[in-house]
């Protein structure tokens, strides 16, 4: 009785007798190998393209006005659409945040309120002894139009002094954990760039002087904010932030 082969019934395995036995040819393991390449690659694509399926129809759900027949090339253009209106909504929801701030929780000092001092200089010791025996508020008080000036902002735990592209902050808080990383999260998310920072505490409070420097300001919502305001929300934020609760 002649043993059954298998490999008879497969077209793409060759066989060749030696000494009586049947074995693979090196054809016939080529052509297997070249089958299975194939078969993974449609695999892939076929994975390739349920993955795409999936995209298009969370991005579509995103868009509730598109009709559920919307073609791939409609999603796509209506969720660029979308996105330019989020941004747009982005800056004016900034600015009335803003002014929120301002009227709630702030008191803005002018640039032209800001009141210095002009004290005269004595011209002898004696003068000097005599001009500080009386009340020392008698001195002539003018308006400095200087633009080299701070501008104060503060609210009860959060002093801002504002001068160009530079500010100083100081902030006063119960002390806790996470408080620093709260404040420079805020300054980070403005863009404003922390030139030195120095912190003091004690038992119960923190003590944050940050000297900040408004170098990307102005890449960020250039139409919307400036840089005096950019300042005031930052700061505005971390009174919310620290102590609203």
């Amino acid at each position: 009785m002649t043993p059954y082969d298998s490999s008879s019934d497969n077209p793409n395995m060759a066989t060749e007798t030696v000494g009586g036995r049947k074995r693979r040819s090196k054809q016939g393991m080529a052509n297997g190998g070249d089958q299975s390449e194939h078969e993974m690659h449609i695999w892939t694509e076929r994975e390739r393209r349920k993955k795409m399926r999936n995209m298009f129809s969370s991005l579509h759900a995103l868009l509730p006005q598109l009709s559920a027949k919307a073609d791939k090339s409609t999603i796509v253009d209506e969720a660029v659409t979308y996105i330019k209106n989020l941004q747009q909504t982005l800056q004016t929801l900034e600015k009335q945040k803003l002014e929120k701030l301002r009227s709630a929780t702030t008191v803005d000092y002018d640039q032209s309120s800001i009141i210095t001092s002009q004290v005269q200089a004595p011209e002898s010791r004696e003068g000097f002894l005599t001009d500080n025996q009386g009340p020392t508020n008698h001195y002539p008080m003018t308006i400095d139009m200087s633009p080299a000036c701070f501008q104060t902002w503060f609210s009860s735990n959060v002093v801002i002094s504002m001068c160009g592209d530079d500010a100083q902050i100081n902030v006063c808080s119960p002390r806790k954990p996470g408080t620093l990383a709260t404040i420079l999260y805020i300054l980070e998310k403005h863009r404003l760039e922390v030139v030195s920072a120095h912190v003091s505490s004690d038992q119960y409070r923190s003590m944050y002087m940050i000297h900040v420097h408004a170098g990307g300001v102005s890449e960020q919502f250039p139409a919307a904010l400036s840089i005096e305001e950019t300042f005031k929300l930052a700061a505005g934020e971390m009174n919310l932030c620290l102590f609203s609760g």
